[in-house]
């Protein structure tokens, strides 16, 4: 079966508390209104909510046979997801989050890394791989068996096969950073990355300077997501700075993985970088007005409305 994306990388089952204002004393009890699991994680979201935008998305890697495994496996088919190139092992469980949301929608999380953390280049599926147009990590920080010169030899052999790469950033509590996909660089055509990893990565925090950064590599094109302050897109001749949609923030969990599909979808279908970069803010928008990661208010349809109702392009 052909597809448009293959992802790899992080996806877990989202445990989520809200709101959280305070924890209570140690060995006590505290009350919270709404307690509900979601699949989480750079590389579950992003093809689920592409999927939701009418693309043909499909997950590549492990889970373990736990409750937490079936959860996703089942996750991925309610989104349209493929998962023949999931392996389901034993003796390690599925990667898992405890998201604590404030009433603001700010996030805190505790993680169990899980299956992520074997996930090898065995474990890719290249035949599945072999008949998409994009192969997307998702999380380089939380996957350390594909760190370094693994990633860099399944990038360049991705790309010997007329497939093109894509890299999310995260955050990296190892504290390496750039060592992790530097080998991957050289063989990678689109970066998606924060405001708030970007610096660590590469070693300034001025937008522009990050951009050439990754332009250096020969990145093609890059997503540039700024928080609360919208996004920026680039490419080597253009760059376009969207500010953020006026909307509620219920559940900012996610946003940023939304906005790397829209951007996606917005390239695998040969659109301009403008239109890529708006689709990319109106889909972050979108998830962050209810619970849940890839939320039923997200399509295409809803993303171009919100786009073309609360233009932010700035000039």
């Amino acid at each position: 079966m052909s597809c448009d994306l293959v992802t790899i990388g992080c996806v877990c089952a989202d445990v989520k508390a809200q709101p959280v204002d305070e924890l209570p004393k140690r060995g006590t009890l505290g009350l919270i209104p709404s307690l509900d699991m979601a699949m989480g994680g750079l590389a579950g979201v992003t093809a689920a909510v592409f999927s939701q935008l009418g693309g043909q998305a499909a997950f590549t890697g492990c889970l373990g046979n736990d409750a937490f495994g079936d959860f996703l496996i089942q996750a991925f088919h309610d989104a349209n997801v493929n998962t023949d190139g999931i392996r389901r092992v034993d003796g390690t469980s599925s990667a898992a989050t405890v998201v604590l949301i404030d009433s603001e929608g700010e996030r805190t999380f505790l993680h169990n890394v899980g299956t992520v953390g074997i996930v090898s280049e065995n474990d890719i599926d290249f035949e599945l791989v072999g008949k998409s147009k994009v192969f997307h990590w998702g999380g380089p920080g939380l996957t350390p068996m594909l760190h370094g010169a693994p990633i860099g030899r399944v990038f360049e052999r991705v790309q010997a096969m007329g497939v093109k790469t894509s890299i999310d950033t995260c955050f990296d509590g190892s504290n390496t950073w750039l060592p992790l996909m530097e080998a991957a660089l050289p063989h990678t055509n689109i970066i998606c990355t924060s405001m708030s990893e970007a610096p660590h990565y590469t070693g300034t925090s001025e937008p522009e300077e990050i951009l050439q950064f990754f332009l250096n590599y020969g990145v093609e094109s890059i997503l540039l997501k700024m928080g609360g302050d919208g996004l920026m897109v680039c490419n080597a001749t253009e760059r376009h700075y969207f500010g953020r949609h006026d909307v509620s923030v219920v559940d900012g969990t996610g946003a940023g993985d939304a906005a790397c599909a829209g951007f996606l979808h917005g390239l695998i279908n040969g659109w301009n970088l403008e239109r890529c970069g708006a689709l990319a803010n109106a889909v972050g928008a979108l998830t962050v007005q209810t619970a849940g990661t890839a939320g039923s208010n997200i399509s295409l349809e809803a993303a171009e409305a919100l786009a073309a109702s609360q233009p932010c392009l700035q000039p």
